[in-house]
């Protein structure tokens, strides 16, 4: 009797837990904070492992104490593949004290996007893009009279500076999220539903899709 009543109390367990994994991809994406550091030293492997392609790679002669940048794009949910910027730094302190405004630079409404005004103009083309009104961008943008910021906002994520495609610093903080997201779950060897996962497996029950 007591096995009966252990094996149903475990049975119940994973579908709860079944149910709340699949309704996982529904709901809104946790922001990351502006600025982390736990203590981590990432690389370019790290955000390769996410799922992230690199299309190029920048030459960070003059962007001070980098060791590495790239520009690329990531699939972000539903919304399909996004533009991202990313720069390597050997520290944390190093990002915010010499990337920081770099970075400022770089995105926003505001951002320098002219090769002559950039303090780092290395990549800067990759930095523009010619925006809609329905998007958030200029009336002129759409005509194609002027380009405007690809980035709204970036992150600085251990020792990393990442730069988000969007036309709002809200909309770039929320991809910025997810990627790094997508990067924590690569770091710590987690699949999607692994509990769950777990529990079939030790209960034999059969796969089911969500």
């Amino acid at each position: 009797m007591k096995q009966r009543f252990t094996k149903f109390i475990s049975v119940s367990t994973f579908f709860i837990l079944f149910i709340i994994s699949c309704g996982v991809s529904n709901q809104e994406i946790k922001l990351i904070e502006k600025v982390t550091d736990s203590g981590i030293t990432l690389s370019e492997e790290n955000v390769k492992s996410a799922g992230f392609k690199i299309n190029k790679n920048y030459d960070t002669e003059e962007l001070p104490n980098a060791t590495k940048a790239f520009y690329g794009w990531k699939s972000v949910g539903e919304e399909g593949r996004k533009d991202f910027e990313i720069r390597i730094y050997s520290t944390h302190q190093d990002a915010i004290e010499f990337g920081k405004i770099y970075a400022d630079e770089a995105t926003g409404e505001d951002a320098i996007i002219t090769k002559k005004d950039a303090s780092w103009k290395e990549g800067i083309k990759d930095r523009r893009t010619i925006s809609t009104p329905t998007d958030g961008g200029a009336i002129g943008a759409a005509i194609g009279s002027k380009s405007s910021p690809k980035y709204g906002d970036y992150i600085i994520y251990e020792n990393l500076i990442i730069l988000c495609e969007g036309h709002k610093s809200e909309v770039s903080m929320i991809r910025c999220s997810s990627l790094i997201h997508d990067m924590e779950k690569t770091q710590l060897n987690i699949r999607p539903f692994g509990l769950s996962i777990f529990l079939q497996s030790y209960l034999k029950i059969p796969n089911f899709d969500c």
